[in-house]
């Protein structure tokens, strides 16, 4: 029985992970079919209350739920503990949902204020306040299913939101770009997109909801002390709100971008439409650093569930040794992907979104990919080790970094510094989050040369893709089309240089190649050929 319950949850982790995997990959890749039809104003538009929904939606499905699944799996002996639990976290959050709701729809004049006095921008705010009813059912139905430990509906909801999501977006935008509608009426449709997927999510979650009304519960049961009101609402805005915040990081930078970018802009003595444009080139960026962090977050999503499990059965050695190759490869494919996008920036911006407008800013802005993977994964580690402590006011201390070094640079350097901005804000953050790992855990975390390695594979694959998307611009030219071409061929060779450097500096163990998808196949290959 105990076999059959630790392979469920080594499942129900790669599943979780999977579904993770597809929905950043939709939510980052359909920017760029929808940029190409409203272009640069009307993707400002979007990119401007995008942030508030970004919120939500890492509420409802990263933040609360995993707290959610931590009580209920507290009381794993008992379903009619978990029920009452689960009720009184659904009416808990319901409250908070219509306090949030009232904030954004009734302040949406305010927030269109503080977002560059876009008045236009009051009907898209309120379009996406919706969203929020949408959260206590969400949070609910995956947290319970969760600390049951079931995944699957989690998965399922994720990628369905995503996908109904992504789908009224492009059609809202290829219908507005078709029957002559404003940008704001466009955005206004795009953002009600996350309200209809919230409700495709919450039928998903029919079965998982169900459960948790399923049972009548004695009168005694909700006197208990541990279960009181009030208790329980502590516990959700000191833990849930700690997870959800974490969560939500990068989201909140980017609507600290919202508020101050466009106002800085036009300081810097551009006009109001050109800021417009302008910061919707910095937006580009935004979709860029998710892709970028796909391989190396679902690589770390999928093996750090099962650094709990150590702690649990208090198996030091084996905790230390999958922190270790967690970092291991989430350093490696953070810094290579920034390098292979750096290099070959210019003609992938003209290629994703049609010009190589703001290709500077944007390679600054793919350098955050790096401190932002190795956040995710101290931080889940810290989360495993119960080591939190300082981690709120570090976050608030990176959010009002963030809004400071906007303020300093932005006049100047216009989006670079806004780019600049965001990755020195996240610097602290990542010097705090590897501090408060237990030096035990990080005791010869690398092998000998593991640096030199790593720098060499960088120059490899960095040089050959970059001479690729410089001469095969000489060559090709500067269109669309050949960009294209530029950009797959200088991937292909990226990729090769990156899977022969591997290869010669022998920079992976056997469990390192094992853990990767497929590895140990590639593993196996290599092994016969010498």
């Amino acid at each position: 029985m105990k076999k059959a319950k630790g392979q469920n949850l080594v499942v129900g982790a790669g599943v979780l992970a999977l579904a993770g995997l597809v929905a950043k990959v939709l939510s980052a890749v359909y920017r760029v079919p929808f940029q190409n039809l409203v272009g640069n104003t009307g993707f400002y538009v979007y990119q401007q209350v995008y942030p508030i929904y970004g919120i939500g939606m890492v509420f409802a499905l990263s933040g609360w739920p995993v707290f959610v699944s931590k009580l209920i799996a507290e009381q794993s002996d008992d379903p009619l503990n978990q029920q009452l639990i689960a009720r009184r976290m659904f009416w808990l959050l319901l409250g908070i949902s219509a306090g949030l709701f009232a904030l954004i729809y009734g302040g949406a004049p305010v927030l269109a204020i503080l977002m560059g006095n876009d008045r236009q921008l009051i009907g898209v705010i309120q379009a996406v306040a919706w969203m929020f009813w949408f959260m206590p059912f969400l949070t609910v139905g995956r947290g319970f299913a969760q600390g049951r430990q079931d995944m699957l509906p989690t998965a399922i909801s994720q990628v369905i939101e995503q996908i109904v999501r992504v789908a009224v977006i492009l059609i809202a935008a290829y219908w507005a770009m078709n029957h002559d509608w404003s940008m704001y009426r466009m955005g206004a449709w795009t953002t009600f997109s996350a309200t209809i997927a919230g409700l495709a999510a919450t039928i998903t979650l029919t079965a998982s909801l169900r459960s948790v009304w399923q049972d009548p519960l004695p009168k005694a049961l909700g006197k208990r002390p541990e279960f009181a009101w009030s208790r329980l609402f502590k516990r959700l805005l000191d833990e849930g709100g700690l997870l959800a915040m974490i969560a939500a990081l990068l989201v909140l930078l980017q609507l600290m971008d919202s508020f101050s970018v466009k106002v800085l802009l036009e300081q810097s003595g551009l006009t109001a439409t050109l800021a417009e444009a302008t910061k919707g080139v910095y937006d580009r960026g935004q979709p860029m650093v998710q892709l970028g962090m796909v391989v190396a977050t679902g690589l770390g999503t999928s093996l750090l569930p099962v650094l709990r499990q150590h702690i649990l059965r208090e198996d030091e050695d084996a905790f230390r040794a999958d922190f270790q190759m967690t970092m291991r490869l989430s350093v490696l494919f953070s810094v290579i992907t920034t390098v292979g996008l750096i290099v070959i920036m210019p003609t992938l911006n003209q290629m994703l979104f049609g010009s190589m407008q703001g290709s500077k800013a944007l390679s600054w802005y793919s350098l955050t990919i790096i401190p932002a993977t190795l956040i995710t994964v101290l931080v889940a580690t810290l989360q495993s080790l119960n080591r939190t402590r300082g981690l709120g006011w570090m976050i608030t201390a990176t959010i009002l970094l963030k809004i400071g070094l906007n303020a300093l640079l932005v006049p100047g350097w216009q989006i670079d510094g806004a780019s600049v901005a965001t990755l020195i804000a996240l610097l602290p953050l990542t010097i705090f989050t590897i501090v408060r790992i237990p030096r035990f855990v990080w005791s010869n975390w690398r092998p000998s040369r593991w640096y030199a390695k790593l720098a060499s594979i960088s120059i490899m694959v960095g040089s050959l893709a970059g001479f690729c998307r410089y001469y095969g611009s000489l060559v090709l030219g500067s269109s669309r089309i050949a960009s294209i071409e530029v950009t797959l061929l200088a991937v292909v060779v990226g990729t090769g240089a990156f899977i022969g450097g591997l290869v010669w500096t022998q920079i992976l163990s056997a469990d390192e190649w094992k853990a990767l998808p497929k590895g140990d196949r590639i593993y196996e290959r290599l092994m016969k050929r010498k």
